[in-house]
């Protein structure tokens, strides 16, 4: 596994770690910075158009699952730190590909 790939593993690990056992507010900070390091570090240029799609439908996806009242305190909470690993990821991404189009 290449070292970038490293940085999305341990994001998601990391996002599932928090939710179960973590309460407070700076360890959250790190998910999101992960999901930004791993947005910008791992996609490439021509793979950008594809991870925006899949991030906004897992975003979508995790959005429903944490919704549903029938839910574990414990699935509702690593749910949502790996939407926050997510969507940081996305934001970087689209971001970046924003910044892209708006200088040619």
């Amino acid at each position: 596994m290449r070292w970038r790939g490293l940085i999305f593993v341990t994001g998601v690990a990391l996002a599932a770690i928090v939710g179960l056992f973590i309460r407070g507010d700076v360890v959250p900070w790190a998910v999101g910075g992960l999901g930004v390091a791993a947005g910008l570090l791992n996609v490439q240029e021509d793979e950008v158009s594809r991870f925006l799609l899949a991030g906004a439908a897992l975003t979508v996806a995790l959005m429903s699952i944490q919704g549903q009242p029938y839910n574990p305190q414990w699935l509702t909470s690593v749910v949502l730190y790996e939407k926050v690993f997510v969507t940081h990821a996305v934001l970087a991404v689209a971001f970046v590909s924003f910044a892209r189009i708006a200088r040619d």
